[in-house]
């Protein structure tokens, strides 16, 4: 990953070599926060860009709609580095109807990969 800071902002450039590394590597991350019995009910997948997502999905074998609010996000905002996780987050909480769980992934410096498994009830929700 390449940030450049200019009179507009950042710009990032992402390696091809990145969205490889994760379509990879990510089946054994994620097995570590979710064992192999458990399949959490949403996904909220950082999107470092369409390719990051096709990898997850694919290394996952997740239903596409899995990652549909990732997508979205990324179609409306754009990656927009480690906030992205947080506008995910709100498409899936906004949903009334959202229970169960949730795994949330964030990809960051160095290809880290910060993950959360978390609980959803609504009934909670104020």
């Amino acid at each position: 990953m390449v940030w450049t800071i200019g009179d507009a902002g950042f710009t990032m450039r992402l390696s091809a070599e990145v969205p490889r590394i994760v379509g990879r590597e990510i089946q054994s991350a994620v097995k570590r926060l979710i064992g192999t019995s458990h399949s959490p009910s949403h996904w909220a997948v950082h999107p470092g860009g369409r390719s990051v997502l096709d990898r997850v999905e694919r290394g996952l074998a997740l239903d596409p709609a899995a990652l549909e609010h990732s997508r979205a996000v990324l179609r409306e905002r754009g990656n927009m580095s480690s906030a992205t996780i947080l506008f995910i987050l709100q498409r899936i909480l906004s949903d009334p109807e959202a229970t169960g769980s949730l795994a949330a992934l964030a990809f960051g410096p160095g290809l880290t990969v910060e993950s959360a498994l978390i609980s959803i009830d609504q009934r909670d929700a104020a």
